[in-house]
């Protein structure tokens, strides 16, 4: 991924997805992710680790703000 892309990547997460997780476990975030996954086999090996991450460090930082 360009740098742009992941700006981009991170911003999607940041509107889209972080509204929704906020208030979920890790456990209950993992395992939504893992239903993505298995119902979009096309989408790139190792994309769901990313995207935990990613969901992860968002809530830390949204956690550590407040």
């Amino acid at each position: 991924m360009t740098q742009e892309e992941i700006q981009e990547f991170k911003e999607t997460i940041a509107k889209n997805i972080m509204p929704l997780v906020q208030n979920m476990t890790e456990e209950q975030i993992k395992n939504t992710i893992m239903n993505v996954e298995k119902n979009n086999p096309d989408l790139p090996k190792g994309f769901g680790n990313m995207l935990f991450e990613q969901i992860m460090i968002l809530k830390f930082i949204r956690k550590s703000q407040q």
